[in-house]
């Protein structure tokens, strides 16, 4: 009976011990609940309206204050809030921060009980009688430092789900941009195919009332009400496309397709870096991919310490208590004293082939993260220099057109007609006229909108927004050289630290630019818009950039949950 009752109070503890669990996190009820109609939904029945999946399997929301003309920062800061992609990378961080303590505590204890029934069998002891119940406590320790590098590793796997947390929200931006711009090109196009009807429209007038008075053929009719046809084509196609526009830029926000999204009327642009060497520097500090990997490669090393650790022994220690009874002992001097033993064990690291194996492998897989770092910095220096050919070259020719072929073309077209009008010319020179002014405002439209989505794909290589005000140039120390890739030569992330230089001294000025980047900093890692959101759209890391040099400088994330300790420095230039 009294081995019974060790037993009730092991067990009866250990059972109550499990049921005490942590409560499951709002968001994750909703997808159980999800799974769970889902999968007890009959895939051929059709789904009611009051069917708990029809939410589930219904269309997105339609939220109030979207409708209408809107600024592109509107739906940034909807998209940086609701789009699912976006989310999906903020519950990835939270899951990888949450392995932490996983991988730096200890393994649970293990307890074992040895159950003797039977006093024939079971062990006897001369002085202490016999022994029919044993229980045992033991304890794993890894070698000293496994689990600090342990938690350090797993902390780089949580700075590169931060990076990829942010990494989304630029591709969210960079493509909430190129919708927005697609739909305002159609917009304009739509407006510009509008009026132009209206002008088509007014040469079928003038050309049947000079018919009517016999100064021209009825082929001139004829022609003016083909040119009406054919702009009512081009506006079929263009209000295609405007919805095509909506539909991607609804997908990017969450909402549905059938919301009436619209840009502005008039959307400004911000002005093309003069500059590519600090686009270079800036990328290479700010873009999110890189950083990322340097974590990645920072995650290697301590994976490589860690296969180090694997060549020493990992300690078990013990304790085991020892129940003794006089009932059925075969000594007749027994007194029934229980005993308490402590044991220690280790394994014997002795396969050496097996442990110098992970080690190459550890040290494998930092090189090539490594190599991977270098390939994808040789790749964002190359979109930087494409991208700012692009967007130059976008600049120039839309600047071309407005300065020259536009006003051209309108006084070319309004020479066309009054000589139409009085007889001088014909009809194919007035519809020539015509088509011509209205190519060059549709290409126009096309090339500024080309710009602004050339702008938004080099903003997204670079980490950041461009600054629509750069500082003046004499507020660079160093004088203007033709625009070149850094130096191979250049000290990098994987330098030694002896070979680094020392960083010059921050401007007093800058200081209070510092409050800023962290504040921006925290809305960043914390699910908001990676600059703060301004009426013209303007990062104002520009100002902040010349007042330091051009120098990066650290911006620290703040505690997690609980006043946990921040777990990544990361940099931005400024």
């Amino acid at each position: 009976m009294r081995r019974w009752s060790w037993l009730a109070i092991v067990v009866f503890p250990l059972g109550a011990l499990g049921c005490a669990q942590v409560a499951p996190r709002p968001d994750y009820l909703e997808v159980e609940r999800n799974v769970h109609a889902a999968s007890h939904h009959p895939g051929a029945e059709p789904i009611a309206a009051d069917d708990p999946m029809a939410a589930t399997l219904g269309e997105a929301p339609a939220p109030e204050g979207l409708d209408g003309p809107r600024p592109v920062d509107d739906y940034i800061r909807r998209a940086l809030a609701e789009n699912r992609g976006v989310q999906a990378a903020r519950a990835n961080v939270m899951a990888m921060r949450e392995r932490i303590p996983q991988v730096t505590a200890l393994e649970d204890p293990v307890a074992q009980n040895l159950i003797w029934p039977f006093p024939m069998n079971g062990p006897q002891y001369s002085l202490m009688g016999y022994n029919p119940y044993e229980l045992s406590v033991s304890q794993l320790f890894p070698w000293f430092g496994t689990l600090r590098l342990r938690g350090e590793a797993a902390e780089q796997d949580a700075k590169v789900a931060l990076m990829e947390l942010a990494s989304a929200q630029l591709e969210v931006v960079a493509d909430v941009k190129l919708a927005y711009y697609n739909l305002y090109f159609n917009q304009r196009a739509e407006r510009i195919l509008t009026e132009n009807r209206k002008l088509a429209s007014d040469f079928v007038e003038i050309a049947r009332v000079r018919y009517q008075t016999g100064e021209t053929s009825q082929q001139d009719v004829l022609r003016a009400e083909n040119a009406v046809t054919d702009v009512d084509a081009e506006l079929a196609t263009t209000r295609q496309g405007v919805a095509e526009a909506r539909a991607a830029l609804a997908r990017r926000l969450h909402v549905s397709p059938e919301m009436e999204l619209r840009a502005l009327d008039e959307v400004s642009f911000a002005d093309v870096p003069a500059r590519v060497e600090g686009l270079y520097k800036l990328a290479i500090a700010a873009r999110p991919e890189l950083k990322g990997q340097l974590a990645a490669v920072s995650r290697d090393v301590r994976e490589v310490e860690l296969a180090r650790k694997r060549y020493y022994p990992n300690l078990d220690l013990g304790v085991t208590y020892m129940t003794m009874t006089q009932s059925g002992a075969m000594s007749p001097i027994a007194d029934g004293r229980d005993m308490v033993a402590f044991n220690i064990g280790f394994n014997l690291p002795i396969y050496r082939a097996k442990l110098a194996a992970g080690v190459r492998e550890a040290e494998a897989r930092a090189v090539a993260d490594m190599k991977r770092y270098e390939y994808l910095r040789d790749q964002t220096l190359e979109e930087v220099k494409s991208l700012m050919a692009e967007a130059k070259a976008r600049r120039e020719v839309a600047d071309l057109f407005r300065s020259g072929y536009l006003p051209r073309g309108r006084q070319a077209l309004e020479v066309a007609a009054n000589d139409y009008r009085t007889g001088s010319r014909d009809f194919v020179t007035l519809i020539t006229a015509w088509r011509e002014l209205l190519q060059i405002e549709l290409q126009l439209a096309r090339f500024e909108t080309e710009l602004g989505q050339a702008l938004a794909r080099l903003e997204r290589v670079v980490g950041g927004q461009l600054n629509q005000h750069p500082p003046a140039p004499d507020a660079f120390s160093m004088p203007v050289q033709p625009p070149s890739p850094p130096p191979a030569d250049e000290p990098g992330p994987f330098e030694p630290a002896d070979k680094l230089p020392d960083p010059a001294p921050i401007p007093e000025e800058a200081k209070a630019d510092e409050t800023a980047a962290s504040a921006d900093g925290a809305r960043f890692g914390g699910g908001g818009p990676p600059w703060p959101p301004s009426s013209d759209g303007a990062l104002h890391a520009g100002r902040r950039r010349a007042a330091t040099g051009g120098r990066p400088h650290m911006v620290r994330f703040p505690p997690g949950p609980g006043g946990t300790k921040p777990f990544l420095n990361t940099w931005r230039s400024c």
